[in-house]
């Protein structure tokens, strides 16, 4: 930063002295005095520039170290709002009716300098009300341990003809009407007490993807190779449906079942109880003949710049499958998005998963969510129960996964500083900020300078 400013001040006082002499030259009478000049300049290196780069650093700062990550949990409840239909009211499926006059002034009466009166002139509208369609709207909301989303919002009824605000005027056909298949399915998933799985994006700072010189990002020289044979998988950042994210990835072969659904159920527990994120990929074992090569090329790319704020994140753990047969694992590796911790859990992930009948049952489990109310707060929560999954036992077996703090880098945040384009623009508004400090000096400053030094 202190580079920032005294390149910022460098331009700013040449621009000043620039000003000056052109104004002296010009014999101009607002040219700044030396007194005027010093006193401008001491004010914007005091406080117009340094607080200007330091403003500018700050921001460059947050957008480097901000990334996305992936947060789990459960459905809670599921919410079915009735809004009561009326003329001007909360609905918002309505139509122009009940025409009336409204009289607008266009100019008000005055009185000009010569002393003739002038009425009022105006003229009449018509405006019309909010009239709705049907007798109610409804809106479908759905509870989870991450918030609340909204599945439909003002549908009408069903049969919305069947529920007319007026009995002559028909409902059209365009507005999306009754309950949604997506929000029954939550409610009966709730009704026998098997809260489904949700995710979501959320912000979190990373010191070490955004540092520019740290020695412990993830390095690999064969990512391009492994691109070119097709092997390595993007990494996933995107929701659907609402809340569900595919953290499954299938690399030369494709064992049946409904792996990316285990995935989000196993994914529920794992966030809301160890704030983890798990990424599986299956690989066609007979194409990779080294795993811990593959697997770390796998690494580096995923936290390579290619996906930006979408990196693996810090609370990934990535477990990858070789398979030779498409039926049982053949051989496993694991890594996490931190260059230490849980150590003993990727040791076991390696010695304890070849062999698993490559299912998703087998592999994830996977553990369940159950709704209880809290005796002490009174609030709904969400109890797991786990399964005999070879990865739900291994997570949260001996060597339980542990979510590794980023406070414990935040040493690396002195590395990290605002790129090229980030560091013309925070000097770009320091100078432009000291040229209207300039500008208020030479057309407003001397004037009043030289008023005031005149009762002297």
């Amino acid at each position: 930063m202190v580079t920032l400013i005294f390149l910022a001040s460098l331009l700013v006082i040449a621009i000043g002295l620039v000003a000056k002499y052109v104004l002296d030259r010009r014999q101009s009478e607002y040219r700044i005095t030396l007194q005027e000049f010093g006193i401008a300049a001491a004010v914007m290196l005091a406080i117009v520039i340094p607080t200007t780069s330091w403003l500018g650093t700050k921001m460059a700062f947050d957008n480097a170290v901000t990334y996305e990550e992936f947060w789990s949990g459960y459905e809670i409840d599921a919410v079915w709002i009735r809004t009561q239909c009326a003329r001007d009211g909360d609905c918002i499926r309505e139509y122009d009716c009940d025409p009336y006059q409204v009289y607008v002034v266009d100019r008000s009466a005055y009185t000009d300098s010569d002393g003739n009166f002038h009425p009022e002139q105006g003229h009449y509208e018509t405006r019309y009300h909010d009239c709705p369609y049907t007798t109610e709207e409804w809106t479908f909301k759905v509870r989870t341990t991450l918030g609340d989303y909204i599945i439909a919002s003002n549908n009408l009824p069903t049969d919305p003809d069947n529920h007319r605000w007026r009995s002559g005027k028909r409902v059209p056909n365009n507005f999306p009407s009754g309950v949604p298949q997506f929000w029954q399915d939550v409610k009966d998933r709730l009704g026998k007490n098997q809260p489904g799985p949700v995710t979501a994006r959320r912000d979190y700072s990373n010191y070490i993807l955004a540092s520019q010189h740290t020695i412990l990002k993830k390095y690999s020289a064969d990512i391009q190779r492994y691109q070119q044979q097709g092997l390595l998988p993007k990494v996933s950042a995107n929701i659907h449906d609402h809340y569900f994210a595919d953290r499954v990835y299938f690399v030369g072969t494709k064992p049946p079942g409904n792996w990316q659904s285990f995935s989000n159920y196993f994914g529920g527990a794992f966030g809301l109880d160890l704030q983890g994120d798990l990424h599986l990929v299956i690989v066609d074992a007979n194409k990779v003949n080294n795993p811990d090569n593959y697997t770390g090329a796998l690494a580096a790319y995923w936290q390579s710049t290619e996906f930006g704020r979408d990196a693996l994140s810090k609370n990934a753990l990535v477990v990858v499958l070789g398979t030779t047969d498409g039926t049982t694992v053949a051989w496993a590796r694991g890594i996490t998005g931190m260059p230490k911790g849980n150590e003993a859990l990727l040791i076991d992930i390696r010695d304890k998963l070849p062999g698993t009948k490559l299912t998703p049952e087998a592999i994830y489990g996977p553990p369940t969510g159950e709704l209880y109310v809290d005796p002490a707060s009174k609030e709904v929560k969400v109890r797991i129960h786990h399964s005999q999954g070879a990865l739900d036992t291994l997570v949260w077996g001996n060597n339980k996964f542990q979510r590794v703090k980023m406070t414990d880098y935040e040493y690396l945040s002195h590395e990290i500083e605002p790129t090229a384009g980030q560091q013309a623009l925070i000097i770009l508004i320091s100078v432009l900020f000291g040229c209207i400090a300039w500008g208020i000096c030479i057309y407003y400053g001397p004037t009043m300078y030289r008023r005031f030094g005149r009762r002297f």
